[in-house]
């Protein structure tokens, strides 16, 4: 695969992008406050380390026939579920080794290293690549396709996609499991199914975030039996940060109030702001507070550009899998966006959700550069025809 033709192939504009983000991730992480005050070089220096490492991956990743995943997507996607599940025994009480509970939630292994992995990052992947594996095959088989046909791959897409749903919701994992929902939905608009099944799946969704918003002014007990204490909390705390300022409604204090001292176009991150997480989840109010509006829209046009060139790989290629596979991207990567960005300035509840790209960590940094990979080699095994 490795040739002239494929070299010339490959989305330079899309690495290119990648690399910018590389850029203002080492530069903001850097003006990034710890508990102690001080900026987080040192945490800016292993952020690059990781970058290397993840560019190792991708390359290897770009020139793998993506192809054969459908063949080899069990395998990846049953070491996520077995990693999953150990996170899950060990929520229960089971004696699992390596299992990391700092963060409030059975999300992570300890590694050597003072390193943690997070397996639900990558289950992301492993889901969509068996959804598109399913899709493809399905509709391979019933090339007619009637109602019956259309409820057969809704079935299969569930079974593929509930239990790691499921397995991170519990965890608990609001935002990463909002994140395989929002991959699952975007997949299943793109899978062939008719508009009529798919208007009604979407009006079911409506009905239920209004049951959601119902049972929260209304029912408070019914809200309990679905998010956890610190969760609904979370909820209180976006609806009202000022009530909660001394609680879970300060970091949204402090994000909206980093991201107001960038004014238009600062330079530096105002040293007296405290922000807990500012090299993580709430690494976008470090960059509105250290480049102002200017840096923050900035930041914004850039994912625009990367969302647009996955959905031009997903729109050229004529082999179905590849485009579905980059659909499943687009979904995760957007909402993953959206959420982060939304959450920083009270537009979202806070969960924890990386920004792909700028947020410090191996795992999440890891996952996302894997998916340049699949769309790099989407984009190597697309043929060009003279008719099309």
């Amino acid at each position: 695969m490795f040739n002239r033709d494929s070299l010339a192939k490959i989305d330079y504009t899309l690495f290119f992008i990648v690399f910018l983000f590389a850029c203002i991730s080492y530069l903001t992480i850097s003006m990034a406050p710890l508990k102690s005050g001080a900026p987080a070089i040192g945490i800016a220096h292993r952020q690059i380390i990781w970058y290397v490492i993840s560019i190792i991956v991708t390359l290897g990743t770009m020139f793998f026939d993506y192809d054969r995943l459908k063949r080899m997507h069990w395998i990846f996607y049953g070491v996520g579920m077995f990693l999953l599940l150990g996170l899950t025994f060990a929520q229960l009480g089971l004696p699992v080794p390596l299992v990391d509970d700092s963060h409030g939630a059975m999300s992570w292994y300890a590694l050597p290293g003072n390193s943690q992995l997070q397996p639900s990052e990558f289950m992301k992947l492993f889901m969509i690549v068996s959804i598109a594996t399913t899709i493809d095959k399905h509709n391979e088989e019933y090339s007619i396709r009637g109602l019956r046909e259309d409820m057969l791959l809704l079935g299969k897409i569930a079974l593929v996609s509930f239990p790691p749903f499921i397995l991170v919701f519990a965890q608990p994992d609001l935002g990463t499991a909002l994140v395989m929902f929002s991959i699952i939905i975007s997949m299943t608009l793109v899978s062939g199914i008719n508009w009529k099944l798919i208007v009604s799946i979407l009006t079911t969704i409506v009905i239920g975030l209004a049951f959601f918003a119902i049972s929260w002014f209304h029912f408070p007990n019914i809200i309990n039996i679905f998010l956890k204490s610190h969760q609904k909390e979370r909820f209180l705390a976006w609806q009202d940060p000022q009530r909660y300022s001394s609680e879970e409604g300060y970091q949204l204090l402090q994000a909206l109030k980093s991201i107001g001292s960038g004014e238009f176009f600062n330079h530096q991150f105002n040293s007296s702001i405290t922000l807990p997480e500012s090299y993580n989840d709430f690494i976008f109010a470090v960059i509105g507070g250290s480049f102002g509006f200017v840096g923050a829209v900035t930041v914004i046009l850039l994912f625009f550009l990367f969302i647009s060139r996955v959905v031009k790989a997903a729109t050229e290629t004529h082999d179905p899998f590849g485009s579905y596979i980059c659909t499943g991207i687009i979904g995760m990567i957007m909402f993953q966006v959206f959420e982060n960005i939304g959450m920083t300035i009270q537009v979202m509840p806070v969960t924890g959700i990386t920004l792909p790209f700028l947020s410090y960590g191996g795992s999440s940094l890891l996952s996302s550069m894997i998916c340049v990979g699949l769309v790099q080699s989407v984009r190597i095994q697309t043929q060009k025809f003279m008719f099309s």
